[in-house]
């Protein structure tokens, strides 16, 4: 059988001590900072100064250190209170060192290198190639900016215009001026005969019978003198016919 629990002691006075929120501050003269408000001050500083970040330098370790490509060559000179013992192995030392340097130094290949120096002017000239066409194109696009903003005519509020405006300037293309074309209608305006138009005016049913009926009259009328005049050329030629045969050859 296990053990009953026993319930968990109370503290003093039989009341659990309640969380102070939103309780009146301990100094009334001194009223502290709220910390959303604190954090908001703060991420504003950070902002106005912002933190470089150093960059790292990236060693490879795979790769050991290569000697440099010119090697000293030491001066042997002897120093002051030197034995003659201790210069030799000084020398000896240093001849040493310079021969395991020539000895472990990468074999140098100066068409290679001056390739990689053509292909990097070559870049160089490409990038400032680049670089000038961005700059002509922002000028263009500056001067067309500039040109837009001295034709634009800034219209007050309640202004307007009386009549449209008057071209002062000539258009550069333009050769001839108006009016001194050799024209045909000018050719025939000028000789003076000038074709009056004749204007449309609106007739009544009873007029416009009268005109057609008059001018199928003088259709008609066209037509019987054309006839008689065919009739008139037959009769005489069929007359200097007859005459020809009548009279011998």
């Amino acid at each position: 059988m296990g053990k009953a629990r026993s319930p968990a002691p109370t503290p003093r006075g039989g009341q659990m001590k309640k969380k102070k929120i939103d309780s009146k501050p301990k100094c009334l003269d001194d009223q502290e900072i709220p910390y959303r408000l604190r954090e908001i001050m703060k991420s504003r500083e950070e902002l106005k100064k912002p933190k470089t970040k150093k960059k790292k330098k990236l060693v490879n370790k795979e790769t050991p250190d290569v000697p440099d490509s010119n090697i000293p060559v030491p001066k042997f000179r002897r120093r002051k209170g030197e034995a003659a013992a201790s210069y030799m192995r000084r020398m000896e030392r240093e001849t040493q060192h310079v021969w395991y340097l020539t000895k472990n130094q990468l074999q140098r290949e100066p068409e290679k290198e001056e390739v990689v120096q053509k292909k990097s002017q070559k870049k160089k000239e490409f990038q400032q190639k680049k670089m000038d066409k961005i700059r002509k194109q922002k000028e263009e696009k500056k001067a067309e900016m500039l040109e837009k903003e001295l034709f634009k005519d800034s219209v007050k509020f309640g202004d307007f215009a009386l009549q449209p405006p008057t071209l002062t300037a000539k258009p550069k293309k333009s050769k001839d001026k108006a009016g001194q074309r050799q024209l045909l209608l000018t050719s025939l305006f000028s000789s003076g005969s000038k074709a009056s138009t004749p204007k449309t005016t609106y007739s009544s049913l009873a007029r416009q019978r009268i005109v057609q009926e008059e001018r199928e009259r003088v259709v008609k009328a066209y037509r019987d003198i054309k006839k008689q005049k065919q009739q008139q050329k037959l009769l005489t030629d069929s007359k200097l016919v007859m005459d020809k045969l009548k009279k011998p050859a």
